[in-house]
């Protein structure tokens, strides 16, 4: 791996990011012979920009949305759980390189110099934040040698770095002052520092749950700590942390340039996840109409619903459905189940035809990435209630409110209808919807972390980083194994990818002798029959131990159209509700 002291010739530093406070964007001009005398300023610009264009644009496209079940069916190796070893050696040298090269000179050049204290803290806080990303994806990566600018950095262990970055969290949140220095062009926060302390004190909370199983005491310390002093997080939506692309072609979305500028094969477009979407028309979720698009070219559905004022007669009524999602296999098959392939209800149906995420939020130029939302603070505080942390409120004041916050940012009416459903009401369970092959639904059980999780999960679409680590921990999304593979992998049906492998042909030709040994740490294999090593399916210390489904012989599989039926109701009064024409049978 090179090292972060390597020189970078660079030319020009775009700054192209913002929250919902910033609206402009700055150039600026650097003289690639004298990078390393480039502003704080200039180096956190290159920095961000690089983390949004990996982070929230290329990984979360090609792993972690897909890995979230995001997604579905969506063609390429990493969507079908596998990987590209040249990609991989272009992510982590992105990382390296570009990220925390630029981010570490700031640190490096002005941390002796108290005129520059809250900057240096401000770079503490985002190097915390990328390499969080970097040890949930990776486990062991270089991390203490590396920001040291050492040749042949050694890989350290997940405990040391999670230490360490929440202790960096914890100092940035302790020390920087309110009316200090900041950075004159503050890509995200726009200088303001109260925003930069709430930042550092939410990822500590995320970051701290994230590792509760595998390290409790590290864990409780920080978050018992974040838990005491509620009032340095995030208070409101207008706190939301997001990153942002531009209207101009130098700066278009990652999702914009690649899925509509370039008009990609529809096999390698992104199409709404099965499972979650069925989730959201279970509950007649109001966000579903801003999260999703509507399908172009709706199937025909066939359904039985109460006739108009009563409350016994059903009547069979037939109309046009624009809103399903593709399963995260496509329309494949255990061959074991011995199912009719014929009867799948979504057979024959084209690809372009299933819905995907709504043009005007998630493939617009100017797109919002979003780091934390108030909606999942408050997730993360009704779990860290229950682990007995702390907090002014109880587990489930902090659920009702991550819900209203949710709908809020989505601008939607209607919570309190939604919360009163069984499932979503807190103390009752719900039977749910029944998925395309009748072995998983979108029923909620009554035990708090599961509403939590279930809530956490429909509130942050697109936070694929977060949900995949937040399922790997649990284990209680209600999803299912990807039934179409890549060949590579030998295998029928594979479950979500434990970590990512490493890149072994830049790592292999200049770090051999420490990615070996950190290869030799990998030895929990998620299940024996997958192998251990650097392979996706060995266990990161934060992944919560569990035995992979044996799908061929799981449950009673079947077609089922449940995510079909009553999508507007279970009346022909909703359905007039809804403004949805019909024909009675």
């Amino acid at each position: 791996m090179k090292q972060l002291s390597i020189q970078l010739k660079v030319v020009f530093i775009s700054i192209f990011l913002l929250t919902s406070c910033t609206e402009n964007f700055e150039e600026i001009n650097v003289d690639s012979n004298k990078f390393t005398d480039a502003s704080p300023e200039q180096l956190f610009a290159g920095s961000v920009l690089n983390t949004l264009n990996l982070v929230g644009g290329t990984l979360n496209d090609q792993l972690y949305n897909n890995y979230a079940s995001y997604y579905g069916g969506k063609g390429g190796q990493f969507p079908r759980f596998f990987y590209l070893e040249s990609s991989l050696d272009s992510y982590w040298n992105t990382f390296y390189i570009d990220i925390l090269k630029n981010n570490q000179l700031i640190i490096d050049n002005y941390a002796d110099d108290i005129d520059y204290k809250n900057r240096v803290l401000i770079a503490k806080i985002w190097r915390s934040y990328v390499f969080s990303i970097l040890v949930s994806t990776f486990g062991p990566v270089p991390f203490q040698d590396a920001i040291n600018g050492m040749s042949n950095p050694k890989y350290d262990t997940e405990e040391f770095i999670y230490e360490s970055i929440l202790e960096d969290l914890k100092e940035a949140s302790d020390s920087i002052v309110i009316d200090g220095d900041t950075l004159s062009q503050d890509p995200i926060f726009d200088g303001n520092l109260d925003k930069w302390i709430k930042f550092s004190n939410t990822l500590r909370l995320k970051i701290a749950l994230r590792i509760s199983d595998a390290f409790p005491n590290l864990a409780q310390s920080h978050g018992a700590d974040v838990m005491s002093e509620e009032g340095s997080l995030l208070t409101s939506n207008a706190d939301n942390i997001a990153l942002k692309w531009e209207a101009n072609a130098e700066n278009w979305s990652y999702n914009y340039n690649r899925y509509v500028f370039l008009q990609p094969s529809e096999d390698v477009l992104p199409y709404v996840n099965f499972h979650f979407l069925l989730n959201l028309k279970t509950y007649q979720d109001p966000r579903l109409f801003e999260i999703v698009e509507p399908s172009s070219n709706p199937i025909i559905v066939r359904d039985r619903v109460y006739a108009s004022g009563s409350t016994s007669e059903l009547i069979y009524v037939e109309y046009e459905l624009p809103y399903f999602g593709r399963p995260l296999g496509g329309n494949n098959i255990i061959q074991a189940w011995g199912l009719n392939g014929d009867a799948n209800p979504l057979s024959g149906i084209e690809t372009r035809r299933f819905c995907r995420p709504n043009a005007d939020v998630f493939m617009s130029k100017d797109m919002k990435y979003y780091i934390s939302t108030f909606a999942e603070l408050n997730f993360l505080k009704a779990e860290a209630k229950l682990k007995g942390w702390g907090g002014d409120e109880s587990a489930e004041q902090y659920y009702y409110k991550g819900i209203d916050a949710s709908f809020e940012q989505y601008g939607v009416s209607g919570v309190e209808e939604y919360k009163s459903q069984h499932g979503i009401q807190w103390g009752t369970a719900s039977a749910g919807d029944r998925g395309l092959f009748n072995l998983v639904s979108s029923g909620i059980s009554s035990d708090p972390l599961d509403k939590i999780v279930r809530q956490r999960w429909l509130s942050s679409f697109n936070q694929g980083h977060d949900m995949w680590c937040l399922q790997k921990r649990t284990r209680l999304l209600p999803i299912i194994d990807h039934f179409n593979p890549d060949g590579a992998t030998g295998l029928d049906y594979a479950p979500i990818p434990e970590r990512m492998i490493y890149p072994v042909i830049i790592e292999g030709a200049t770090n051999d002798t420490n990615l070996q040994e950190a290869i030799s740490t990998l030895t929990e294999p998620v299940s024996p029959s997958f192998p251990s090593g650097n392979s996706l399916y060995s266990r990161l210390q934060i992944n919560k131990q569990y035995d992979p489904i044996d799908w061929p012989r799981y449950g009673d599989p079947s077609f089922t159209i449940d995510f079909l039926t009553n999508f507007y109701g279970d009346s022909e009064d909703d359905l007039i509700n809804a403004g949805v024409n019909y024909i009675k049978l």
